[in-house]
């Protein structure tokens, strides 16, 4: 299964480009767009989340709290920056609005796990709790185009 969203757009330009031997074989390939379970599963960038979930284990060894706090961010900027660029380098994710999604959707799983956000005095984990399913439930909904 491809990465990328599949959209009514993309099945209609697909439809229209079928003048090469490239376009139709590509046409036979994908005849339906994306369901609402496919587009959850492509928009949640699970193999970044299980990496930062791994470095963030590494992380909570640290003792000083100024440097936890600062490696945390840290790490939580890198990983948000990876995200659109493993998609769109490594998984071929050329749709923009599906690369905001899954940045976004990572940023909702760190908040739910806690990471940087628990040296914060605003956080409580209830946020998170609340936040992760029902912005899972809802972004599926969404086709990026």
């Amino acid at each position: 299964m491809a990465r990328e969203i599949i959209t009514s757009q993309d099945i209609l330009k697909i439809t229209r480009a079928e003048n090469t031997d490239a376009e139709t074989s590509a046409t036979s390939r994908i005849n339906s767009r994306d369901g609402y379970f496919d587009r959850l599963f492509k928009y949640i960038p699970a193999e970044l989340v299980a990496g930062y979930i791994f470095v963030l284990g590494t992380v909570k060894q640290l003792t000083d709290v100024e440097v936890a706090r600062l490696v945390n961010w840290l790490i939580f900027a890198v990983f948000a920056i990876l995200t659109p660029l493993y998609l769109n380098r490594v998984q071929k994710v050329a749709k923009t609005g599906q690369l905001i999604i899954s940045t976004i959707s990572f940023a909702v799983w760190v908040f739910a796990l806690g990471g940087p956000f628990t040296l914060t005095e605003w956080y409580n984990p209830v946020y998170g709790s609340l936040l992760l399913p029902v912005f899972t439930l809802l972004v599926a909904i969404w086709e990026a185009d």
